[in-house]
């Protein structure tokens, strides 16, 4: 192999396996295991066997055959299947590329800044040596996506502030997730402190003496300079967006960022609202805003409310259906995937329609016009 190795890394990483394969026609199926999806193709193309017993990671390519063990990665697997050198191999990546239009997967966050407001103590997620919450395994977190979101876990800490006369106040973060809450500039301005036990009387605590999260939106820090974002309320939901999104090509340039609820703050007098922060977005090329808040009567009535604020400021508005009573949390990858694909455009005609016929009628029977 006579490319440099960080060529062909990069060619790697950008090839859509799923997508060449379709386009060689090579058959196979698809699957979800215990590393992400998978591809279980047809034919082996060192040893022939045709059962289906080759393996590959949809995401990275790496696998094997079952029947003659032969090894692959994503190049190794085009190279062995065309017979073709690894010069003539790499070129034909490249021309799979342009067709591809890849998008670059948002593996990095943002730089954040925390400042002067002090956390609890606490310690980052995953762990030094790469140990993650098993509550935050359970639903499907991983310690790259704690990473990326900068979550902390507080044992015992203290989230120390002042009273309105003067005097020292304490709120005492036992056993709580902390999921930090950023403004656009990456400038730490609240947190929440989710309950993990499931033991306390609140589910969510939040410190006292710090803005209010409904004037941020959760990681609107990523958002900045992308033209494309989808909307979802809480912090978890913005979690499995991301966690659905990484596994498209097509989808990876979409940023997930969070309401903080099924509404849409707007109307302060210093602009620093959520408004506010999307108006900030579009200066920096924000064109268009998927809303996905969940699948209920009031969040799509909601919806609505919220594409109307985000329209008249000149952004494209679209409304992603979820199936009922559920949250992006709450569903399969491909679900979210789907709900964001079919979104319907937001009008003015589209909102009298779906106002007077709510997708989520049975779950009541009445609506009500909020212009």
């Amino acid at each position: 192999m006579s490319e440099r190795g960080g060529d062909a890394q990069e060619l790697s990483d950008e090839l859509d396996l799923e997508y060449w394969c379709e386009r060689e026609g090579l058959a196979y199926r698809k699957g979800r295991g215990s590393s992400g999806m998978q591809l279980n193709m047809r034919e082996c193309p060192e040893c022939g066997d045709r059962r289906y017993r080759v393996y590959l990671n949809a995401e990275t390519g790496l696998g094997n055959c079952f029947v003659c063990n032969a090894g692959f990665n994503k190049l190794k697997f085009v190279n062995a299947n065309l017979g073709l050198s690894w010069a003539e191999t790499f070129n034909h990546v490249r021309e799979v590329l342009k067709e591809q239009g890849w998008k670059p997967k948002r593996t990095t966050t943002a730089a954040v800044e925390f400042g002067e407001v002090k956390l609890p103590v606490s310690f980052p997620l995953p762990t030094g040596e790469g140990q993650n919450l098993l509550y935050l395994e359970k639903r499907g977190i991983s310690g790259d996506l704690a990473k990326f979101f900068h979550l902390r876990f507080c044992t015992d800490g203290w989230w120390n502030f002042l009273k309105e006369d003067g005097s020292q106040g304490g709120q005492k973060f036992v056993n709580r997730l902390i999921i930090p809450v950023f403004d656009l500039d990456g400038k730490l301005v609240t947190f929440q402190g989710r309950d993990v036990i499931g033991d306390q009387s609140e589910k969510y605590l939040f410190p006292k003496g710090l803005p209010g999260t409904g004037r941020f939106l959760f990681n609107g820090q990523n958002a900045l300079r992308a033209k494309r974002v989808v909307m979802g309320e809480g912090a978890f939901d913005v979690m499995a967006i991301k966690k659905a999104f990484d596994e498209k090509i097509d989808l990876r340039d979409v940023v997930p960022i969070g309401s903080f609820g099924k509404h849409l703050s707007f109307g302060s007098v210093d602009g620093k609202d959520q408004l506010g922060c999307f108006l900030q977005l579009k200066r920096a090329g924000l064109e268009e805003v998927t809303i996905m808040w969940d699948g209920e009567w009031r969040a799509l009535v909601s919806a609505l409310d919220a594409a109307k604020q985000l329209r008249r400021i000149g952004l494209r508005v679209r409304i992603a259906l979820l199936p009922s009573n559920c949250d992006p949390n709450e569903v399969l990858p491909e679900v979210v995937q789907d709900a964001f694909y079919k979104a319907t455009v937001y009008s003015a005609t589209l909102d009298v329609k779906w106002r007077l016929r709510n997708h989520y009628a049975d779950q009541k029977q009445s609506v009500s016009f909020d212009c």
